[in-house]
């Protein structure tokens, strides 16, 4: 395995953000002419796993100022370097990168990455020595012209653009979650909606949300739940959400879940457990779980949106919504256009609603 370097991690952390804040309309300041034309040769000449690969060390310039140039930083390949960063940008629906997995395999920096130098792949050392007497104002440039551009390459508009905190306050949040939640799409976008606010929550501690396909733990059992939580490598936490009634059959496989992957909690986000006389008052429900003898949460899936709705920025609020439509948009996990169009719809008829509240200042 690769070694694990944080600041690989931290330079594909900051290409997203940087991207994203593109894709929000942030403007770019271009780095000066003979920079900017040796990032458009290679954008205009190379494959994509070198542009993708480009864009990542420029980054990480930026992190490691003492990097050489030459060599290809450990662990760039792996979950945490060029298999993000490529999923990323496919969750993005970014076209520039091709939809490739992993820039790093596909460049064939495998092995013992200290064997590679850069300065004799034609891939890259005509870039590399163009770019060598930049200095730290002009590298942020060239990464920033490379995240611009990235972005420039999204295939689609994200569902609900950039607002003000007036109008992603906590009532209106609500009021669009639950919009959601009401629309009918076999549970992909209440799961989707669950996982995107998770994310944004839980990035603040360096910790990864990652989530399924709504159907595949049930077919294939082979993850602990629909959402799970991971630090470090590490399953945290694990999560079903369903809006059906027949989770009270299932009980028996959340047990045997954790179980299977040494959780000692389990949390069931369900439709209507604030409404059922046996599941709302406690009493009753610890005698329902009573027989499993594990430490099975059983919530209301609207109090987990009130509470995320209160706890997160606009900002992040804003960007748990869009990318619950890039889960919705990723072919891996639904990639349903009816589905898709119904969000769209629900985020179109909240915005009316919002616009017609402030009078057409929202």
């Amino acid at each position: 395995m690769a070694a694990r370097n944080l600041q690989v991690e931290e330079a594909v952390t900051h290409a997203l953000e940087r991207i994203d804040h593109f894709f929000s309309g942030g403007e770019v300041v271009l780095p000066a002419a003979p920079h900017r034309r040796a990032c458009e040769d290679l954008l205009e000449g190379q494959r994509a796993s070198v542009k993708v690969a480009a864009m990542f060390l420029m980054f990480y310039w930026l992190r490691e100022e003492g990097w050489d140039r030459d060599s290809v930083p450990v662990g760039t390949r792996g979950t945490y370097g060029d298999k993000r960063l490529s999923e990323e940008l496919t969750l993005r629906h970014i076209t520039l990168h091709d939809n490739i997995t992993a820039f790093a395999e596909n460049l064939g920096w495998k092995g013992n990455v200290r064997n590679v130098r850069l300065s004799r792949d034609p891939r890259f050392n005509d870039f590399l020595a163009s770019v060598a007497d930049a200095k730290p104002q002009e590298r942020a440039r060239i990464a920033d012209f490379f995240a611009q551009r990235f972005a420039e390459s999204r295939r689609e508009s994200p569902p609900l653009p950039p607002v003000g905190p007036d109008v992603l306050t906590f009532v209106r949040a609500k009021a669009l979650f639950y919009a959601l939640l009401e629309t009918p799409s076999e549970g992909h976008i209440q799961q989707f909606l669950v996982v995107g606010l998770l994310h944004e929550y839980r990035r603040r501690h360096a910790i990864e949300v990652v989530t399924h396909h709504p159907h595949a733990a049930d077919t294939y059992d082979d993850t602990a739940g629909d959402i799970e939580e991971f630090h470090e490598g590490h399953l945290l936490r694990a999560y079903e959400v369903t809006v059906r009634p027949d989770w009270q059959n299932r009980i028996s496989n959340f047990q045997r879940k954790m179980d299977r992957c040494g959780l000692t909690k389990y949390v069931l986000l369900a439709a209507g457990i604030n409404d059922d006389d046996q599941w709302a008052v406690p009493a009753r429900m610890a005698l329902s779980l009573e027989a499993y003898g594990r430490d099975i949460a059983v919530v209301d899936i609207r109090d987990v949106l009130n509470f995320l709705a209160a706890e997160l920025t606009p900002r992040e609020l804003r960007a748990a919504v869009n990318r619950t439509y890039e889960y919705l948009s990723d072919p891996k996990l639904c990639g349903r256009d009816d589905f898709k169009a119904l969000y769209r719809e629900a985020v179109r008829g909240w915005l009316d609603t919002v616009h017609e509240a402030t009078g057409g200042q929202g």
